[in-house]
C-alpha cells in the first residue's frame, strides 16, 4: 500500500509541475529543473520501495514452499512407516497361520507351485 501512495506523490508532483509551468509562464529554468530532480528522487525511492515489497514476497513464498517441502516429507514418512508396520503384522500373521497349520500351508503351496508351472509351458 505503501508503494501506491509513493506513486500517487509522484503523480500528484508531476501534475504540480505541469500546473505551475502552465500557470506562470515566467517560471525560470532553474525552478523547472529542481523540479524535475525532485521528481527523479521520487521515482527513484519508488522503484526501490516496489523492489524491496517484490524481494519480501519472494522470500515469503520461498519460505512457505521450504515449510510445505518439509510437511510433505513428515507425513510421507509416516505413510512408509505405516506401510512398513502393516506389512510386519501381515508377515507375523501369515508366520502364525503357517506354524499353526504345515500340511495345509505346504499343501497350497504346491498348489501354488503347480499353477505357476502349467501357466509357464504355454
Amino acid at each position: 500500500m505503501a508503494t501506491v501512495s509513493m506513486a500517487e506523490k509522484a503523480r500528484a508532483k508531476a501534475d504540480s509541475l505541469v500546473d505551475e509551468v502552465e500557470a506562470s509562464s515566467s517560471a525560470s529554468a532553474s525552478d523547472v529543473q529542481a523540479e524535475l530532480e525532485n521528481l527523479r528522487r521520487d521515482v527513484a525511492a519508488l522503484t526501490q520501495a516496489l523492489a524491496s515489497f517484490g524481494n519480501g514476497k519472494l522470500k515469503e513464498a520461498g519460505n512457505r514452499a521450504t515449510q510445505l517441502g518439509a510437511d510433505v516429507a513428515d507425513v510421507s514418512a509416516q505413510y512408509v512407516e505405516s506401510a512398513r508396520s502393516s506389512l510386519a503384522t501381515a508377515e507375523q500373521d501369515l508366520e502364525a497361520h503357517i506354524r499353526s497349520r504345515p500340511l495345509q500351508s505346504i499343501a497350497v503351496a504346491a498348489g501354488i507351485g503347480f499353477l505357476a508351472a502349467v501357466l509357464s509351458r504355454r
